[in-house]
């Protein structure tokens, strides 16, 4: 049996236990095949949470994963390692005795909303770096899948800090079932005596899983989905007024801007790299599994990537808040289709051009990110003596502050 029947067996195992997701479960399974992956759940009680993530690791593990759980309290020892105190005394040795958490390939933690701070801080650097650290001692971590969950509504969370859920590839919500998917799940715990998890068979080895990774890392994707890619998550970056670097946020940052019905408005605080990473990876397993991926399917992978990294102005609902930023987007996307902006962008990239100047000015006005790509030229230009400083669109458009390219 190749590869992809077999990943694709484990997802089929996968769908035959957990009831209405299946999209959701199909994300899930392209997120492990690259190394490392780090999946979170996200979802109110009662909802599967720790199912799905039990049924996802024993389709790869076995019985062969540790869970740490947030809803106990969890100390140093069990996240990352503890002293041998017969070494100690005996030897004046200190040897540390690294946790299983450490060392196990499958990772699961439960009520990730409930760790520690210092216990999460720990598994931070882990996932940051691929080591951790005990009584001055390192070890270094090698490949693993690590799933968490968590209900960020839960009365007893710790407040985590934004750069340890962007450590997370993917955020997935769960929602209740419907109606007939209860008739479902009934029939389902019938057919298992109750019990889904421990009717999950292993599907590969992780060796196996390891493979599979390798040859995932070998897809090439086209010029036309890196372009789309990379244009995807600056959009959710950019700002004219340089948010990145002001102590102003928005709303109050866009107050007169002239980009201020654009998607850049209703972001807080951008996106990091790490989406165009974790968007890259789910790109190519797509390829690998699926057989292609459409712009249309970057799109949909982008909204799992959002959640966790954004921070939004106003929040009513926020995998609906995504949607409607996805939305805009998509609009944004067809418009700079229809105006052929990036065709004129390397038009002007071979030689200045004044007639086709006068369009990418017209389009840039409509568009930060084309703007700032047309004002890093212009300084070219100007320095050429092409054009003149008070012809510039930086000028003209008040944005003389603008530092993107220096």
């Amino acid at each position: 049996m190749s590869l992809q029947n077999k990943i694709r067996e484990w997802e089929n195992e996968v769908r035959s236990r957990f009831v209405g997701h299946g999209e959701i479960i199909h994300l899930m399974i392209m997120n492990q095949l690259h190394s490392r992956s780090t999946t979170l759940i996200r979802a109110p009680r009662g909802l599967g949470k720790s199912t799905l993530m039990l049924l996802m690791l024993k389709g790869i593990c076995g019985d062969d994963f540790v869970v740490i759980s947030g809803a106990s309290e969890v100390k140093r020892g069990e996240v990352v390692g503890r002293l041998h105190i017969p070494s100690l005394e005996k030897e004046g040795v200190e040897r540390v005795l690294w946790a299983a958490f450490v060392q196990s390939r499958g990772k699961a933690i439960d009520e990730v909303n409930r760790l520690n701070p210092y216990t999460t801080a720990n598994i931070h650097h882990l996932m940051q770096f691929g080591e951790v650290w005990a009584y001055g001692k390192r070890a270094k971590i090698g490949d693993y899948i690590l799933v968490a969950n968590e209900n960020p509504m839960d009365a007893t969370s710790f407040i985590h800090p934004q750069p340890f859920y962007d450590r997370f590839d993917v955020c997935i919500f769960l929602r209740s079932l419907t109606l007939s998917e209860k008739f479902q799940l009934q029939d389902l715990l019938e057919k298992h005596d109750g019990n889904l998890i421990d009717s999950m068979p292993q599907i590969l080895s992780f060796e196996e899983l390891e493979e599979a990774r390798r040859q995932v890392s070998e897809v090439e994707l086209n010029p036309a989905q890196i372009g789309f890619i990379n244009q995807i998550v600056r959009d959710f970056q950019a700002c004219i007024r340089d948010k990145e670097n002001s102590e102003i946020k928005p709303p109050t940052l866009c107050e007169g801007c002239h980009f201020v019905r654009d998607i850049c408005s209703r972001i807080k605080e951008p996106l990091s790299e790490r989406a165009t990473v974790a968007l890259v990876h789910l790109a190519k397993a797509a390829k690998w599994l699926d057989g292609k991926c459409d712009l249309e399917d970057i799109l949909r992978m982008a909204f799992w990537i959002l959640p966790h990294r954004l921070s939004l102005v106003r929040t009513r609902n926020v995998p609906a808040d995504i949607k409607d930023l996805l939305g805009a987007e998509r609009i944004k996307m067809a418009d700079r289709d229809a105006r052929g902006q990036w065709t004129i962008l390397n038009e002007l990239l071979k030689g200045f051009d004044r007639s086709i100047y006068r369009l990418a000015r017209e389009a840039a006005v409509e568009d930060v990110v084309f703007a700032e790509e047309l004002m890093k030229m212009e300084r070219i230009w100007v320095k050429n003596g092409l054009i003149k400083e008070e012809e510039t669109l930086s000028l003209q458009m008040g944005w003389e502050g603008h530092t993107y390219g220096e």
